[in-house]
């Protein structure tokens, strides 16, 4: 039975791929990314990075090599122009910072991983997992892949199963986050009272969307569910110790602008 006769196994996975941008058909960006290259008889087929096998969350995944298919070799050039071509925010797109010899256009701090010892340390005294991954965030300010596997080597478990943790809890942040975070209250009185608006406003001055982060790591910009200040609405956080209420549009952007002159003037 061919791959694409309906009814098959085969057929009812290939169906759900977009061949094309790399993905599962219905999932939201950056989820169910994969990588598959071209033959030459333009079928295509795995890329074998191994990247299904380290993160897959319950370990169900063993790739292993099979003498009895000949080995294909890998045209780097021609990976790197294709992953160069994919769009911002995909699997190996322009914007990864595993493109050789292309700087990634969101912010990316140096780690330093001198500052995990303590967390290390908390390991070795009995911690747990969850209580690990919050020291590296407050170390951080998220949880930087380097981190995690030390983090998993320090603990002896797969790797898999340390981001499975980190991912599945949204108090955890997987990407860097600016100096002044930013929280929108998106809330039913905040909604109400105009918070699409502001959240729009900050998108356009700081030119970057929610969850993202400028260029020189200044701002982040989110947006959270309740801040429990309804009366105040609509509602910014900057941090964990601002709270600003009666926020507007054009409010909005000034706060933008007396933060960026404050960072000029230092």
């Amino acid at each position: 039975m061919g791959t694409k006769d309906k009814g098959s196994a085969l057929y009812e996975v290939l169906k759900g791929i977009d061949f094309e941008r790399r993905q599962l058909v219905g999932k939201k960006p950056r989820v169910g990314l994969f990588d598959l290259v071209r033959k030459d008889d333009g079928d295509y087929r795995c890329y074998s990075c191994t990247l299904c096998e380290r993160i897959c969350p319950v370990d169900c995944i063993e790739l292993e090599y099979c003498p009895e298919f000949a080995e294909e070799p890998f045209d780097f050039e021609a990976a790197r122009a294709a992953a160069l071509a994919t769009l911002p925010g995909e699997s190996c797109g322009a914007a990864s910072a595993c493109v050789a010899g292309e700087a990634p256009d969101q912010f990316v701090p140096e780690i330093e991983l001198k500052l995990l010892d303590p967390v290390i340390a908390g390991i070795r005294s009995g911690s747990g997992l969850v209580e690990a991954l919050h020291a590296t965030q407050e170390t951080y300010g998220y949880l930087p892949r380097v981190a995690l596997e030390e983090i998993a080597e320090e603990m002896c478990i797969p790797f898999s199963r340390v981001f499975g943790v980190a991912s599945f809890y949204s108090q955890f942040r997987l990407r860097p986050v600016g100096k002044y975070v930013i929280d929108v209250c998106m809330g039913t009185a905040c909604h109400v009272a105009g918070a699409p608006l502001v959240v729009e406003a900050f998108s356009q001055e700081l030119e970057v969307p929610v969850g993202g982060t400028t260029a020189d790591g200044l701002f982040s910009l989110h947006t959270v569910n309740c801040v429990g200040a309804c009366a105040l609405a609509p509602v910014v956080r900057i941090g964990n110790d601002e709270t600003l209420g009666r926020m507007g549009p054009t409010e909005a952007r000034r706060l933008v602008r007396k933060l960026r002159k404050q960072e000029a003037a230092r």
